[in-house]
C-alpha cells in the first residue's frame, strides 16, 4: 500500500518511495514549489493594495488643486491626520471589488473562506467579541501604562493634563461637539483596522495557510504587516518587533473565531485608545485627543516618538499574549493537510468505556 502524502496536492503523484514491509512509514515533503505558490499569489495581492493605496493618495493629493479654497488651507480639513484617516475608507470598496476577482478567479474559494463572515457561533459570538476584544485591547493599554508609571522617574515620566486643548476648543472644521468627533474617528479608527485586516489576516493569512501550517501562515503575513510600517515616523526595530508580535496575536483570534471581526475590533479600538484617547502616537502619528498625556524618558520603554507600539514593555505584554492565544494550536496542520487527513477510526462502545475523559 502507498503511503497517503498529506500535504501533497490532490491529483498529482505522491513521490515518497513505496513502504517496505517491517519498515516505519515515511512521509515525504512537499515540495518548494507547491510551497511557494500561495505566497506568490499573497504577495501579488499585496502588490495590488499598495498600488490602490497610492492610488487614493494621488487622487487625495491632487484634491488641493481640483477643489482648492479654506478645506486645504492651513488648519483645514484637508491638511489633517483626520482627512488622512478617512483616506482608508475609500480604499475599502475597490480593495473588496478586488479581493472577489482574486479569491474566485485564482483561488476557486469564496470571501468567507478569508473570514469575511461572522464568527463561529453567529451573532450572539459577534456581540460577545465586540465587547471582548475592544475592552481587550483597552485593557493592554492601560496595563502598559501602569508598567510605564511603576518605573522611577529616571526612566520615564507620565504627565497628565486633563482634557486637551483641542478637545475643549474643538477643531476649526468640525462644526459639530467634540465628542462626536471621537465617534466618527472610532469609527475611522475601525475601518481602517478593518482594511489592513481584510489584508494582512484575511486574504494573505488566508491564502498562506491553505499549505502552510497557521504559525508558520501567522509569522508571514506579520512580517509583511510589519514591513509596512517602516517608513513611518520615528520607526525602530523593536517597534517592528512588537507589530510583528500584533500580527502573531490578531491572527490567533482569527484563528479561534474564524472570522476577521474580533481582530477588526481590536486592531480599531487599539489605534483609537492610543492616539484619540490618551494623546500619544499611534505608529508614530498624532491624532485629535480627549485627554492631554505626555509619556517620556527611554524611548525603548516609553516607544518614544512611535507611540506605545515602540515600548519594550509592550514586547513583554505581548509575548505573554501571544503564548495565551496561540496555546493549543502551534500543532495545526495547513488546510491542504488537515482536509487529505483519513477520518479517525470509529470507536466501539467497550473502547470508549475505558477510554480516560481527558483524551
Amino acid at each position: 500500500m502507498e503511503e497517503t502524502n498529506l500535504d501533497q496536492p490532490p491529483g498529482e503523484p505522491s513521490s515518497a518511495p513505496p513502504a517496505t514491509v517491517g519498515a516505519p512509514a515515511r512521509r515525504s515533503s512537499p515540495s518548494l514549489l507547491y510551497l511557494t505558490v500561495p505566497f506568490l499569489r499573497a504577495l501579488l495581492f499585496l502588490i495590488v493594495f499598495i498600488a490602490l493605496q497610492w492610488g487614493v493618495g494621488l487622487f487625495l493629493y491632487s484634491l488641493p488643486s481640483l477643489i482648492g479654497g479654506p478645506m486645504f488651507r492651513p488648519g483645514g480639513f484637508g491638511v489633517s491626520e483626520e482627512f488622512v484617516l478617512m483616506g482608508f475608507a475609500l480604499c475599502l470598496p475597490p480593495l473588496i471589488c478586488v479581493t472577489w476577482l482574486f479569491v474566485r478567479i485564482l483561488d476557486r474559494r469564496t470571501l468567507a473562506s478569508i473570514g469575511a463572515r461572522w464568527p463561529d457561533g453567529g451573532r450572539r459570538a459577534a456581540l460577545r467579541q465586540t465587547a471582548t476584544s475592544m475592552l481587550g485591547a483597552v485593557a493592554v493599554l492601560a496595563v502598559w501604562l501602569a508598567l510605564v508609571l511603576l518605573l522611577p522617574d529616571t526612566l520615564a515620566a507620565v504627565r497628565f493634563g486633563g482634557l486637551s486643548p483641542e478637545y475643549r476648543n474643538g477643531e476649526p472644521w468640525w462644526p459639530l461637539p467634540s465628542i462626536l468627533l471621537l465617534a466618527f474617528l472610532l469609527l475611522g479608527f475601525v475601518l481602517q483596522g478593518g482594511l489592513e485586516e481584510w489584508v494582512m489576516r484575511g486574504y494573505i493569512y488566508g491564502t498562506l495557510r491553505e499549505r502552510w501550517r497557521p504559525w508558520i501562515s501567522a509569522l508571514a503575513s506579520s512580517t509583511l504587516f510589519s514591513l509596512l510600517h517602516a517608513s513611518n515616523p520615528n520607526v525602530s526595530l523593536l517597534a517592528l518587533a512588537n507589530i510583528v508580535l500584533a500580527g502573531m496575536i490578531l491572527a490567533a483570534m482569527v484563528e479561534r473565531t474564524g472570522s476577521l471581526w474580533s481582530a477588526t475590533l481590536a486592531h480599531g479600538a487599539w489605534n483609537f485608545a492610543v492616539a484619540s484617547l490618551l494623546s500619544v502616537p499611534v505608529s508614530g502619528m498624532g491624532m485629535f485627543h480627549l485627554l492631554n498625556v505626555k509619556v517620556a524618558g527611554n524611548p525603548d520603554l516609553t516607544g518614544g516618538g512611535f507611540g506605545p507600539e515602540g515600548s519594550g514593555l509592550l514586547t513583554l505584554l505581548g509575548i505573554l499574549l501571544m503564548l495565551l492565544l496561540w496555546r493549543g494550536m502551534w500543532g495545526r496542520r495547513s488546510e491542504r493537510a488537515a482536509a487529505l487527513a483519513p477520518a479517525p477510526a470509529p470507536v466501539s462502545a467497550s473502547e470508549d468505556a475505558f477510554r480516560p475523559l481527558s483524551s
